[in-house]
């Protein structure tokens, strides 16, 4: 059973060329500035780093469009940057991923978001965020929805990668909404707490236990129970299709209707870094489901995705190709409860 369903989820990758999918969410720049550590700075109680290197990537929704690039997936994008030089050159960059669509407006009562991350020895050792993350003005949600409307018969689904930086709005999500509903058009939603029930109707959320827990207003689940309680009662407050709660270690719970759940273990065997772990678990998934899989089986491709991206440092994407050769029967276990 397991060597047919192992054959089954290949074949479902090589589904993934062709299916078409936009991402809407917050653009910024992932800054890295690595180097050595070695004393405490004798002006304050604070390590000393020699930087040694520097690099500065597309990151936030645009890291889930490059998960879907890297799985041959027609991927576009929409967003919204600063009206400066971090902003144009944003759009230079995506403008050369050979996307279907880059529709990106400048806003000008905003920088472009940059996350600066400072490491030595393999260690973050201190994050530095530049943004404003106030909602984009009403006339640019308008902007938005206006070419959403044109564009999205080209589309078997959309992807809302929220990082609660000011483009999702409430307004501009009841938007996408009733667009993509109108439209018989897949919604996942990798969400934020703030925004927790605006995403009602969507066709699939994937928060984690954290922000699962504090998007209810209960406490972090304990157990095994109380995780499974708590995705139940978000699936029906929400009317989700599908629910996926990833739970680090403990892998991941799919929710597909209201009779029963379906645990899945972890296959990662290191983990050094969970930077973008989210971005690929929501864009995999999505992706199968476009490539016509099960709930269940884009849950096991996605956990398998995951378990490759923390195994890398950085923020880090897995590929097609590295998925087919990560799948194996031993991974593809998994126990059904009912509800």
């Amino acid at each position: 059973m397991k060597e047919a369903r192992a054959a089954a989820l290949k074949k479902i990758l090589q589904n993934f060329s062709g299916k078409r999918i936009l991402v809407i969410g917050d653009l910024m720049w992932d800054e890295y500035i690595t180097g050595s550590c070695s004393r405490i700075s004798p002006e304050a109680p604070v390590p000393v780093v020699l930087a040694k290197e520097e690099k500065r990537m597309p990151g936030g929704a645009t890291n889930v469009l490059k998960n879907l690039v890297d799985l041959n997936i027609s991927a576009g994008i929409m967003g919204v940057v600063g009206a400066d030089e971090n902003g144009l050159k944003m759009i230079r960059e995506l403008k050369k991923w050979n996307l279907n669509a880059v529709e990106i407006w400048e806003s000008p009562d905003r920088p472009t978001t940059i996350k600066t991350r400072i490491l030595a020895q393999h260690q973050q050792l201190l994050r530095l965020d530049r943004e404003y993350a106030k909602p984009i003005p009403k006339a640019l949600e308008n902007k938005i929805l206006q070419v959403l409307r044109q564009m999205i018969h080209k589309y078997q689904a959309i992807i809302l990668s929220d990082y609660d930086k000011g483009v999702l709005t409430a307004n501009l999500i009841a938007g996408i909404m009733e667009i993509a509903n109108a439209s018989n058009v897949y919604v996942a939603v990798d969400p934020q707490v703030r925004h927790f029930h605006h995403y009602k109707n969507a066709s699939l959320m994937t928060p984690n236990e954290k922000e699962a827990s504090a998007g209810l207003g209960v406490d972090f689940p304990e157990n095994e129970e109380e995780a499974i309680a708590i995705g139940k009662q978000i699936q029906e407050k929400l009317n989700l299709k599908h629910l996926l709660l990833t739970r680090s270690e403990k892998g991941m719970a799919l929710f597909e209707n209201n009779k029963s759940v379906k645990l899945i273990p972890t296959v990662a065997k290191e983990v050094f870094d969970v930077t973008g772990a989210g971005d690929t678990v929501v864009a995999v998934f999505t992706a199968a489901i476009a490539a016509g899989s099960t709930p269940l089986e884009a849950a096991l491709l996605s956990n398998i995705a995951g378990g490759i991206v923390v195994g890398k440092l950085g923020t880090a994407t897995a590929s097609n190709e590295e998925l087919q050769h990560a799948i194996e029967p031993e991974y593809l276990h998994y126990e059904e409860y009912s509800l």
